[in-house]
């Protein structure tokens, strides 16, 4: 029987976390229970190669609801809109992705979260990453730390890059704007022939996790949004990690992700120097 999402929180944890923590394991279960492939002909082109499920949209729906009875004052931005509602200025914002990795899900591998994070202006205050199949809870509060599952995290050092094991993202054509693409490319070659090993799972959210958990020592994508990155960033930082763009300066909205152990940041930001 899957535990309640409080008891897999800080000790400490706010009220509000509770609640976004549940619902998420809510939004993650009709996933895990809607896990099966899709032909094209059953999936919504958004753009090239991004793709959007009936189960997307289902899962936000109920988020959302559940995000909007508890904070009648937040605004909600889901990836899929399927829910969004403004509020006044200054007003906190909830941050929704239903399933990051959706290309995965439509494949019916089973690799995927949901996702939602808390901003009050520029900050990301609280967040969880669930994934639904390994029922797994990473949740982070602003200066209460990152835990899994009621374990708290913490990001160890890493001794040289040739011990390490890093996350990177394959990208699609088009997706990466941050840096010339053959930068990008000659950072990942870097990476390949340097470190124990290059990990490329499908989901961001998940990955940038993993690095909070010491599963990976680091991972870099571009093009990622809110939706995507929040939760996790700040899981990373409460870890003691260290989260920016590819050039070690302040993440923009969508942008480059570049998340790792103190150490091997900076080596990692050293690849992408043009």
């Amino acid at each position: 029987m899957t535990a309640p999402a409080a008891a897999r929180l800080a000790p400490d944890a706010s009220t509000r976390l509770k609640t976004i923590a549940r619902l998420a394991q809510e939004g993650g279960a009709i996933a895990r229970e809607g896990l099966r492939h899709f032909s094209l002909g059953e999936m919504v082109a958004k753009g090239a190669r991004d793709y959007q499920t009936e189960i997307d949209v289902k899962v936000e729906r109920r988020v959302a609801a559940g995000l909007a009875a508890a904070f009648p004052d937040y605004a909600i931005e889901g990836e899929e809109k399927a829910g969004d509602r403004a509020a006044a200025d200054g007003a906190p914002r909830l941050h929704i992705d239903p399933i990051d990795g959706t290309t995965n899900f439509a494949w019916g591998i089973p690799h995927f979260s949901t996702v939602i994070t808390l901003t009050e202006g520029d900050a990301i205050v609280a967040g969880v990453t669930y994934d639904p199949m390994l029922d797994e809870m990473f949740s982070a509060e602003a200066g209460k730390g990152a835990w899994l599952n009621g374990r708290r995290l913490t990001i160890g050092r890493v001794s040289s890059p040739e011990e390490a094991v890093v996350g990177a993202s394959l990208p699609v054509p088009g997706q990466v704007k941050s840096v010339g693409v053959e930068t990008y490319h000659r950072a990942l070659r870097r990476l390949i022939d340097t470190v124990s090993g290059v990990r490329r799972f499908g989901s961001a959210a998940l990955s940038l996790a993993y690095v909070a958990a010491g599963r990976l020592d680091g991972f870099f994508e571009d093009g990622l949004s809110m939706h995507d990155y929040g939760a996790s960033v700040l899981l990373i930082r409460e870890a003691g990690g260290v989260v920016t763009d590819f050039a070690g300066r302040p993440i923009t909205n969508p942008g480059a992700i570049l998340g790792a152990a103190p150490d091997l940041h900076r080596w990692l930001v050293e690849g992408f120097r043009e």
